[in-house]
């Protein structure tokens, strides 16, 4: 029972499920309902690979009463390992 409702579940994500976007590539990362709720944002059913982290989009006019939410890749960290000894 719970194999068939979850399989229901993929079906309805990937018919109406939201595409998500690379903000800064315009990649595709995959398919997920968004749900924001109390302050927060949850992806249900992603079915992307790897994982992504909420940014805010570019806006033409600033309005902090309302802020555009976009998605991308996080990127590796950029300093040497080096262990100091």
């Amino acid at each position: 029972m719970r194999a068939l409702l979850r399989q229901i579940g993929n079906l309805y994500i990937r018919f109406f499920g939201s595409p998500i976007r690379d903000e800064e590539s315009g990649e595709f990362l995959g398919r997920a309902l968004i749900v924001v709720w109390r302050g927060r944002i949850h992806l249900i059913g992603f079915n992307g690979v790897g994982p992504i982290k909420p940014v805010f989009c570019a806006q033409e006019r600033i309005r902090y009463w309302r802020q555009g939410i976009g998605f991308t890749r996080p990127v590796s960290p950029d300093f040497p390992r080096h262990r100091s000894e």
